[in-house]
């Protein structure tokens, strides 16, 4: 970027920021940093600065101004122009009983502008000092950041990516991704549980980002579920097949098959595979604490549909999970706090299928297997024995 450009959108900030700039001037402002990417990380920077609450303590204020004096001129700014001496502040009689902190602003007027002048100019020196030599990166840093998908408890949405790529986001979560995406390879970065339709490309793989893991596929239909507040991940694989590599053994690939699920519990992979296993496996097995947690999916009897995504057919389907468990899922579902104040309670396994029922109607559909009262106080939810 050209030093006028730098100089024009400078400009303009220092105008939108005193609330000078014309409709046309901040126009042409969001134009320019759409166009110059790593320019609004600055903006930020100033917004925050020109918000900060002014400092009431006049000896704080003047410390202050002098050490970014200093700073300046160590890194070679010249600042002769803008020295403020003592001399010139305006004295405030503090025994005043009239003396406040608008009457001190009022007469420090000058100390407050060098103030705030000078630590605008050293936080943007500081940011081209350590950015300018890397423009193209925090370009490209800048522009990953764009991208984000976010969903509130209660609520869902669905998206297709660049690629063609179909997504289910459900409650709670967040999907984010670079807008280079599909240029050299297709990554997104997963908070929460959502449902990927992979469009195949041999030639770009598409990766998952979790916490805890990283999914890489060509094309393929599966789910994730990666809730922080939860004590366990899963991924589900419907069709196709995908490769798990966990972020503590980044060397171990796991791969699923299709109506495969992976489990993750507590940092550590449960193995729970549905297959004979042979003595000498066996003992292996008693020998070391299993590792890796490969299962069916669950299907439901009735309709066979499957409970590990039903989620995206409107269905809120658990089987034989207990009520902690039960209750962080209709948390996220209906959107509302649920408190179980019973230990013993909390280990209750459930089984039930929802779909258009309230969450008054779903308990007490629970009730009549599991005995507990519960009292809606609208915005959360009390449980006891």
């Amino acid at each position: 970027m050209s030093n006028t450009a730098k100089e024009k959108i400078w400009e303009l900030i220092a105008r939108k920021l005193s609330g000078e700039a014309s409709e046309l001037e901040l126009l042409e402002l969001q134009k320019c940093l759409q166009q110059h990417a790593e320019e609004a990380y600055s903006l930020e920077i100033m917004e925050d600065l020109w918000r900060h609450p002014i400092p009431i303590n006049r000896q704080y204020a003047e410390h202050q101004f002098k050490a970014l004096t200093q700073k300046m001129q160590n890194l070679g700014v010249n600042v002769d122009g803008f020295k403020v001496e003592d001399e010139h502040l305006i004295e405030v009689d503090e025994s005043n009983e009239k003396y406040t902190q608008k009457s001190w602003i009022k007469s420090n007027t000058t100390l407050i502008a060098a103030v705030s002048f000078f630590t605008i100019v050293l936080i943007s020196a500081l940011f081209y000092s350590k950015f300018n030599s890397k423009q193209a990166d925090a370009a490209t840093t800048a522009v990953a950041k764009k991208s984000e998908i976010t969903t509130k408890y209660g609520s869902k949405t669905t998206v297709v990516l660049p690629d063609g790529t179909k997504v289910w986001v459900n409650a709670g979560s967040k999907l984010s991704y670079d807008n280079n995406f599909g240029n050299k390879l297709r990554e997104v970065a997963l908070l929460g549980e959502a449902f990927f339709d992979v469009t195949h490309n041999a030639e770009k793989p598409f990766i998952i980002h979790t916490s805890k893991m990283d999914i890489k596929v060509l094309g393929t239909a599966f789910n994730v579920r990666c809730y922080p507040d939860e004590n366990k991940m899963e991924t589900s694989l419907l069709r196709g097949s995908i490769e798990v590599t966990l972020k503590d053994r980044y060397k171990e690939k796991i791969y699923l098959k299709p109506n495969e699920k992976l489990t993750l519990i507590n940092d550590q992979v449960i193995q729970s595979k549905n297959i004979a296993l042979n003595k000498a496996k066996q003992e292996f097995i008693a020998a070391k604490e299993p590792i890796v947690a490969i299962s069916h999916l669950t299907y439901q009897p009735v309709d066979s549909t499957v409970v590990e995504t039903s989620w995206i057919e409107n269905k809120l389907i658990f089987r034989g999970e207990t009520f902690e468990e039960v209750a962080r899922k209709m948390e996220k579902w209906y959107g509302i706090s649920i408190i179980i104040s019973n230990e013993k309670l909390k280990e209750a396994h459930l089984t039930g299928s929802f779909e258009k029922e309230t969450i008054d109607q779903a308990l007490e559909a629970l009730q009549l297997t599991t005995p507990f009262k519960f009292v809606n106080n609208k915005n959360s939810i009390i449980i006891t024995k």
